[in-house]
């Protein structure tokens, strides 16, 4: 069945001139997330055709700020402005307001929406994966408490650039016109690639990206100075709090991504690195005792089905007290005998 929606009855909507049979259809039509892409995209189209009527406010302005420079403050000014106005004018001042309201209030409206518009975000709660197809065939797994920002028209058609917050699998699919991929991070950290496969994540301490299949380019800024790194398979590279990169080769790169492989692996991570990791994977709250506990260093590669058995682990290795009530952790040093 042909769904009677179409953009010439959308625009007739957006100028009102629908029914209000074609209205209730319209409103069962936009239940459908497809149709809600469409939507939008016809909306930016009509606004672009249509832009709305601006009164001319320069005059009402002029008289407010000759008044204000002219008149003292009053408790009222809004009243006291309505009071020394003639009265024929009363309503013409009035009226030039509150089309000067509205167009302030639909113009802050579109502002504040306008990424709404132009981007579709997809995102993950606590220990939650998602699997995002993109139009131009690549496929993105998004890990837990992370979130993707995609174009919703432009992406695929002149560039292939995405936003990621926190942790995520990429596998890239090459195109004809070896249209480059890229990956912007808040870190000042672009992943550039034409076609591959990698781990990339991008949090607020650290930074790191395995490369398991392809090459990918990392562009940074290291004490504002721009800085690359070419990427080989089986490559991992660190970011610090400073932007400061650490290149390693993994003997399985694989064993990095332990949302997907339960295997969790620490390379020179103190302790405390190691509970925001946790508190941002599983939505924990992580409290630390002691001073020096925090500054431990963690190495090695363990193997874990959930976060009980990796927090068991770290108490073992660590020699330490680790106490989890619900979403509260509690690491302590063990009192001695």
């Amino acid at each position: 069945m042909i769904s009677p929606i179409n953009r010439e009855m959308i625009f007739d909507f957006y100028a009102n001139k629908t029914t209000t049979l074609q209205k209730r259809l319209i409103e069962e039509w936009l239940r459908e997330e497809a149709n809600q892409e469409l939507y939008y995209q016809w909306k930016l189209e009509w606004e672009l055709q249509f832009p709305p009527y601006v009164p001319p406010l320069e005059e009402p302005l002029q008289q407010f700020i000759q008044y204000m420079e002219a008149s003292p403050l009053s408790l009222n000014p809004a009243e006291a402005v309505v009071n020394d106005l003639p009265e024929p004018a009363r309503g013409v001042n009035r009226w030039y307001w509150l089309v000067a309201c509205s167009v302030l209030v639909v113009g802050l409206t579109t502002w504040l929406m306008r990424n709404q518009i132009i981007y579709k975000t997809y995102q993950t709660s606590a220990g939650e994966q998602q699997a995002i197809y993109l139009a131009d065939g690549s496929t993105v797994t998004l890990h837990s408490r992370s979130s993707l920002r995609v174009p919703r028209w432009s992406f695929g058609r002149k560039s292939r650039e995405v936003t990621l917050e926190g942790e995520a699998n990429f596998s890239v699919t090459h195109t004809i016109d070896h249209l480059p991929f890229i990956v912007k991070t808040a870190r000042q950290l672009d992943v550039v690639v034409l076609g591959t496969e990698f781990t990339l994540s991008a949090r607020q301490n650290t930074a790191k990206v395995v490369l398991k299949k392809g090459k990918v380019q990392l562009r940074y800024l290291e004490n504002k100075v721009p800085k690359q790194v070419v990427m080989k398979p089986g490559d991992l590279v660190t970011l610090d709090q400073r932007n400061h990169a650490d290149v390693k080769t993994a003997s399985e790169a694989d064993a990095y991504d332990f949302q997907k492989s339960r295997r969790f692996v620490f390379d020179e991570m103190t302790l405390a690195d190691v509970a925001v990791l946790l508190q941002r994977s599983y939505d924990l709250e992580i409290t630390i005792k002691g001073t020096e506990l925090p500054r431990r260093v963690l190495m090695g590669s363990f193997k874990a089905n959930n976060i009980d058995e990796l927090l068991q682990t770290l108490s073992e290795l660590l020699d330490i007290n680790v106490v989890r009530e619900g979403r509260t952790v509690q690491m302590a040093e063990k009192e001695a005998n």
